[in-house]
């Protein structure tokens, strides 16, 4: 038997049966982000993505076709109990999750925990159609055919999942260069992580992709008819319906596309004209609609008052973005390749470095076929500083208290709409001879990131201690699901403010303890106290007497001791105090705005407390015990 040879123009002789050609970066894309976008969507934990709470709060109420976002009281429909009480930041202190989680709740209705009848209205504000695919997915799997609640949730994963991958794929089939490139950027881990949880990324991510591959081909003809137009205005109408800050994306193409190239006449103005239509009711109509029950009037937080400031004092402004993006640019690089939801678990690092070799690879092995010219490439870079700079304003406009000198909430995951104009840009900026070997380069590098990236998140969220096996250190425990320990203190230590906090370790070969205390203020010579003692053995395994001077304003002081290769499930006590009964006051405890720590209490002058001492003890764990050589030494303490 013999099989039909495929001639050049991507036909099958024999039988004339025409199949699409498909570039290699296409094959690469949709393997990598089938197989990793799966395995991310079954392993990141209930509501561990990105405001994956809200969101699917959101998607509930789209599911029974309620498009505007709280339209109707949690009464009148009242939200599934089990959503929200197995979600991964319902936690006091972050957990691995249970390891007999499916077995216990797999086979639970959504109704089997009943619901929720009040609470906050969701902060998810998106279009309806960016969030659509879950709502499908949860009325038809679940409200219809009553399918059990983790497999709707997971359904719904799978279901952005797949419109993430078809949107990515689109841009590639319409890219007229830089395909190798674009794929390794839509395969950005922090990417592949929003794609694989329920929110707005997948779709606006998508959607801003295509966008920017539809006009860079729309820039190789020669003459733009009504065709190219009507699908700049398709293309325009879908990235509207994305994120809001993606808008920004439609000064591409009149940047690109001078008004001569046109066929049509006034066709340029024409297609302003009609983008900015749609940009007025899709954008600026939906934000005033979606957002009418949630506008600050005034006070800290001021959207409007923050605009009347930036109008009145623009330069001013303008140095506190740029200086933002300064002092935190690298940051935001960082978390734009990669970081898990919410910072939860740590990015092993071979990461990144593997992903920086892998856009590297892709942009030397595309092939310089239709390079941008000079006013494309100018276009590109002029579009990738108006994103910059745009999304940097957004939010200094929406969650920055008016006349801060910072700019609040900002992360590198809301540039990624930006990363593919630069790089597109320089596709052409430097003459090269491209190879196969690039390409399969950039194709095992960024595999590897990706199964590195992925294996953080197993052990982030499914192992105790789990960063501890691909991180030298010591495993701290317990994590803070939302870290402000500067909120709340006590009294300066002193014979009237003792305290001792009971703490039960979690791992062995425990061999730190630390807590966040505040000296600022206080007289330098003022002491205190720190003991960790053991009761079971009634010995004390550290004990040291620091001066306000020595201690820091705002930080964590940390007590080192022999380690306990046994400490799992033993009682310890912390016990802070003064060192006579006169003289200068000690330093200032950090304490939880709420009792958080369960297994143990804080006694505070010989009584219980409804709050807990912030702090955490350190393990040998992971690396630390697989190799002894990087185990803390025995004499450590003495």
């Amino acid at each position: 038997m013999t099989f039909p040879e495929r001639s050049k123009a991507g036909r099958l002789s024999g039988r004339g049966l025409r199949l699409p050609r498909f570039h290699p970066s296409e094959v690469f894309l949709l393997a990598a982000l089938t197989l990793f976008g799966t395995i991310f969507a079954l392993t990141i934990p209930l509501g561990a993505g990105a405001d994956e709470e809200t969101h699917q709060m959101r998607v509930w109420e789209l599911a029974h076709f309620r498009f505007i976002p709280n339209e109707v009281s949690r009464n009148e429909l009242p939200y599934p109990a089990i959503y929200w009480n197995l979600s991964y930041r319902r936690q006091l202190l972050v957990h691995p999750v249970e390891s007999g989680f499916w077995a216990q709740y797999g086979y639970s209705p959504i109704d089997a925990q009943g619901y929720i009848y009040a609470g906050p209205p969701t902060r998810s504000l998106y279009s309806p159609l960016a969030l659509m695919p879950y709502a499908l997915v949860l009325r038809y799997l679940g409200l219809k055919l009553q399918l059990s609640a983790l497999v709707v949730f997971y359904a719904s994963r799978l279901a952005g999942l797949a419109t993430y991958v078809l949107l990515a794929w689109l841009a590639l089939r319409v890219a007229p260069y830089g395909k190798w490139l674009l794929a390794v950027i839509a395969l950005t881990p922090t990417a592949v992580y929003q794609a694989a949880t329920i929110g707005a990324d997948p779709v606006s991510n998508g959607a801003a992709l295509l966008f920017i591959a539809g006009c860079l081909a729309v820039s190789t003809h020669q003459q733009v008819g009504w065709r190219a137009m009507g699908g700049l205005i398709a293309l325009s109408f879908i990235l509207f319906w994305g994120k809001g800050n993606y808008a920004l994306l439609a000064l591409l193409p009149l940047l690109i596309l001078s008004p001569s190239r046109f066929r049509i006449r006034g066709g340029y103005f024409i297609l302003v004209a009609a983008m900015l239509t749609l940009a007025l009711v899709e954008v600026v109509g939906w934000s005033a609609l979606a957002y009418a029950r949630l506008i600050s009037g005034g006070g800290e937080f001021s959207a409007t008052a923050q605009a009347a400031r930036l109008i009145k004092y623009p330069l001013a402004s303008l140095v506190t973005i740029l200086s933002d993006l300064g002092a935190n640019g690298l940051r935001y690089l960082r978390e734009w390749v990669a970081i898990y939801g919410y910072g939860y678990g740590v990015v092993p690092f071979p990461t990144y470095f593997l992903f920086a070799a892998g856009v590297v690879a892709a942009w030397w092995g595309d092939p310089p076929f239709h390079p941008p010219s000079t006013r494309t490439s100018g276009g590109l870079v002029l579009t990738f500083l108006v994103c910059v700079l745009g999304t940097s304003i957004s939010l200094y406009l929406a969650a920055t208290p008016v006349g801060a000198r910072f700019i609040e909430g900002l992360q590198g995951r809301y540039y990624t709409l930006a990363a593919p104009l630069l790089g597109l840009a320089l596709v052409g900026a430097v003459k090269r001879r491209p190879s196969r070997r690039a390409s399969s380069l950039a194709i095992g590098t960024l595999t590897a990131s990706l199964a590195c990236f992925g294996l953080g998140i197993f052990l982030s969220y499914h192992v105790l201690c789990g960063p501890s096996y691909y991180q030298p250190g010591l495993c701290y425990l317990p994590l803070y699901k939302n870290w402000a320990p500067n909120d709340r203190y006590s009294s300066p230590i002193s014979p009237s403010e003792t305290m001792t906090q009971e703490i039960v370790s979690e791992c062995n070969g425990i061999s730190e303890m630390r807590v966040w205390v505040d000296s600022a203020g206080l007289p330098p010579d003022g002491e205190t106290m720190f003991t960790v003692r053991d009761p079971v053995a009634d010995r004390d395994l550290a004990q040291e007497t620091v001066t306000n001077g020595e201690l820091p304003q705002g930080g964590w002081f940390a007590l080192g001791f022999n380690p306990a290769w046994d400490s799992e499930g033993r009682l310890y006590l912390l016990r802070i105090g003064p060192t006579q009964t006169t003289g200068p006051q000690g330093a200032r405890i950090a304490l939880t705005l709420q009792p958080e720590y369960l297994a143990g209490r804080l006694v505070e002058n010989q009584a219980p407390v409804d709050t807990d001492v912030v702090f955490q003890y350190g393990c040998a764990a992971g690396l630390g015990r697989v190799f002894p050589a990087l185990r803390i030494p025995d004499d450590l303490g003495d």
